[in-house]
């Protein structure tokens, strides 16, 4: 907590004991004493409220205080250009890796039907390796699929030359193509 809003809340912890013992003092039959007593409670919760959300610094993506943090190597798709009505092709997807643990990722875009076909495929290199997130642009090639397709997130590890993609999904998502 900083030192203004710490100040702050001890000071109208003061003013609130000082009414209390006035309440108390006049046995609970002074009513200017029970208002100021109710009147500095609220602005102890209002502060109390107020300085809570104002001191939540998390990770980006940014984290309340109540959310909890993303897992480490979690994944998440989504369109960049959101606010379009319809999706289109050629549209960007932001793929995002949360707390990375792989060098590189394999995204898949395939088809959510009982004979899945690929769509298509990408790869992506993390740069920083202490990176709290990588955050990369996929523009979505044209087909003539229409419908629900599944976006998957395989971590690549690499061995000299020799590269092995994990069979274990990292994360998943899902978006609709119009």
């Amino acid at each position: 907590m900083k030192a203004k809003a710490f100040f702050v809340y001890v000071a109208l912890g003061v003013a609130f004991a000082a009414v209390s013992l006035w309440v108390f003092l006049s046995k609970g039959k002074n009513a200017k004493a029970i208002r100021a007593k109710y009147k500095l409670g609220g602005a102890m919760i209002a502060a109390w409220a107020i300085l809570s959300a104002a001191n939540c610094q998390g990770p980006v993506p940014e984290v309340s205080c109540y959310d909890p943090a993303p897992i480490p190597n979690s994944f998440d798709a989504f369109y960049k250009n959101y606010d379009i009505d319809e999706s289109d092709i050629g549209c960007i997807l932001e793929i995002r890796f949360w707390q990375p643990t792989f060098e590189k990722y394999l995204v898949q875009i395939s088809t959510m039907e009982e004979q899945p076909r690929i769509l298509q495929t990408a790869t992506f290199a993390i740069e920083d390796k202490d990176t709290k997130n990588a955050v990369f642009e996929l523009r979505l090639v044209e087909t003539d699929y229409k419908g629900w397709v599944k976006i998957e997130a395989f971590g690549i590890t690499s061995d000299g030359d020799n590269e092995t993609v994990s069979e274990t999904v990292v994360g998943s998502s899902s978006i609709v193509l119009n």
